[in-house]
């Protein structure tokens, strides 16, 4: 599925980036050609003004000025005195039908006709226009000059084929460079599609797994009561009494269950909140260490709570939810700590912030396993892995220190045994 969701959001960020580029590239091709087909314009005219130049301060026309003309130029110039050609056009029979054919369009679709006088004898008259010959594209220009013995009929054609040439080669060079920037843009769509949708895939995955463990540990509580009742109606009443308890204890365990499960799905859909309110650290440690000190008791272990010379500041936090956090971690500590050990709760000020610690001499956490046992239903071993306990009570207790916008961290505890570390700010911003 997410293989097939990869594949697509490539696709559409693909078509979308390319489509934007495809129009920016053809937008800039436009200005380009534009540009181009202007400056071969320019120079045609620049051509023409020269050649108007030397006719009108001339009276008499020089075969070579004419043909050196025509080749700086890459011109085909036909001169004719008041109507009459110029000999030198008939030099070049290409010439004399090129520019024939430019005088019968000039005076088919302008209506100008070079073999009469101009209107003006000051400015000389003329038409511009493009002239295709099948193949072919010539810029062509037909004028009337006046000069001091009359007027001249001027024809002037100059070849757009390297004009088309470098416009095609620009057509070719923008194609290549899109075409590029699009596969450039599909690879970059591939990868960050991929890092895109890994946390998705990645919370599909833990789902899966939360689901199919909390499947797992519903179903053995829900095993027993069922194996209990069916035996509880033919047993004596001494053992009808103890199936009963057995019902009775694992709907206990069901029930706490049921609970954390409803916990965690509160806090993955963010409707979790906190009702902040001034705070004592110490006072909160210390109330919640005198819940824990008969319980501790019954175990054979010790409670103790340590707090500091200098008086901590007021912090405005959830007192239950922090309560909450501590009572889960002395939960473990108790649970999990043998008989005769030491559990010792303490209160720190860490720069801006409050540091809360619940440390035991239990047997500790691997340090591979340290960064696993916040995950949900991940116990470390046999010797962690209690009846009462799923899993669960980390992951809470790390939910509620992100929703304090604060950190919970394990380390291992100065002579063995493992160390709990909630620091939360002073003031949730």
């Amino acid at each position: 599925m997410f293989e097939k969701l990869r594949r697509r959001l490539t696709l559409v960020c693909t078509a979308v980036t390319g489509l934007v580029l495809l129009i920016m590239a053809l937008a800039s091709l436009h200005f380009s050609v534009q540009q181009l087909s202007q400056r071969a314009d320019e120079a045609f005219q620049g051509n023409l003004n020269a050649i108007f130049f030397y006719l009108r301060g001339q009276t008499a026309i020089d075969h070579t000025w004419l043909s050196q003309t025509e080749a700086a130029g890459g011109l085909l110039i036909r001169v004719e005195d008041n109507g009459r050609p110029f000999l030198y056009t008939y030099q070049n029979p290409q010439r004399e039908a090129l520019t024939s054919l430019a005088q019968q369009q000039a005076l088919a679709l302008y209506g100008f006709d070079c073999t009469k006088p101009p209107s003006t004898s000051l400015m000389p008259d003329k038409v511009l226009f493009t002239l295709d010959t099948g193949g072919v594209r010539y810029h062509a220009a037909v004028c009337t000059v006046p000069v001091a013995k009359g007027w001249l009929g001027v024809t002037v054609l100059k070849s757009a084929t390297q004009e088309q040439l470098q416009i095609q080669n620009l057509c070719w060079i923008f194609a290549g460079f899109t075409a590029a920037a699009i596969l450039c843009l599909g690879l970059f769509a591939w990868v960050f599609t991929a890092r895109a949708i890994r946390p998705v895939e990645e919370n599909r995955r833990r789902q899966d797994e939360f689901v199919s463990a909390a499947s797992h540990e519903l179903r053995s509580p829900l095993a027993v009561m069922q194996a209990s009742a069916g035996a509880i109606q033919s047993a004596p009443l001494e053992e009808a009494r103890r199936f009963a308890r057995t019902i009775e204890s694992e709907c206990t365990r069901l029930s706490r269950l049921t609970g954390d499960l409803l916990t965690l799905a509160g806090a993955d859909i963010h409707r979790w909140t906190i009702e902040t309110a001034p705070v004592e650290p110490e006072t909160l440690l210390l109330s919640v260490s005198e819940r824990f000190e008969p319980v501790a008791r019954q175990h054979g272990l010790s409670i103790t709570a340590m707090l500091p010379d200098e008086p901590l500041p007021r912090c405005r936090w959830d007192a239950s939810r922090i309560e909450q956090v501590l009572s889960i971690l002395i939960d473990n500590a108790v649970s999990y700590t043998p008989s005769g050990g030491k559990i010792q709760l303490a209160a720190v000020r860490c720069g801006r912030a409050v540091c809360l610690t619940v440390t035991d001499n239990g047997p500790g956490i691997p340090d591979e396993q340290k960064a696993r046992v916040f995950e949900r239903f991940y116990r470390a071993d046999a010797s962690r892995s209690k009846r009462e306990h799923y899993g669960l009570g980390l992951s809470i207790a790390k939910e509620i220190a992100h929703l304090h916008k604060g950190s919970l961290i394990l380390e291992d505890a100065p002579g063995g045994g493992a160390r709990f570390v909630l620091t939360l700010p002073q003031r949730i911003l």
